[in-house]
């Protein structure tokens, strides 16, 4: 259909009905598309969540078994030593937990979380007569 030589208001007008069914099958398609699209995104939120719930109870689980080792209750340990400990043998433990703090230098140990420089530490414990060699041991 050639319609370069045509005017315009020549052409007869679009069929009402044909224009009415392509706008239903495109308001249709859309619809269709959009309840897949919510439909899949809420399918995989709700995988999250069941992920999320067994990494939770996983945890608890964990933080259980730790609560009931005898050797960590009732003294105060890094993260660090705790890993150190959980991959410890028995008589590993021991020695870890032997090396627990001693309670003239926790303010050291404050002082170092703070963002005090360590030498900065050593010096102030050498300078009140406790032996700065001790920290290093538990940084």
């Amino acid at each position: 259909m050639e319609t370069v030589g045509l005017d315009k208001h020549e052409l007869p007008p679009t069929n009402q009905k044909r224009m009415v069914a392509f706008i239903n099958h495109f308001v249709l398609s859309t619809v269709h598309f959009l309840n897949r699209f919510a439909l899949d995104c809420e399918n995989k939120f709700i995988q999250y969540e069941h992920k999320m719930q067994s990494l939770e109870a996983s945890l608890l689980i964990i933080e259980a078994k730790l609560a009931s080792i005898d050797a960590l209750k009732g003294c105060s340990m890094t993260p660090q030593q705790v890993e150190v400990l959980a991959e410890a043998t028995p008589d590993e433990q021991e020695e870890v937990v032997a090396q627990e703090r001693d309670p003239r230098y926790e303010r050291y140990f404050k002082m170092i979380q703070v963002g005090v420089p360590v030498p900065a530490v050593r010096n102030k414990i050498s300078s009140e007569g406790l032996d700065p060699n001790y920290i290093d041991a538990f940084l």
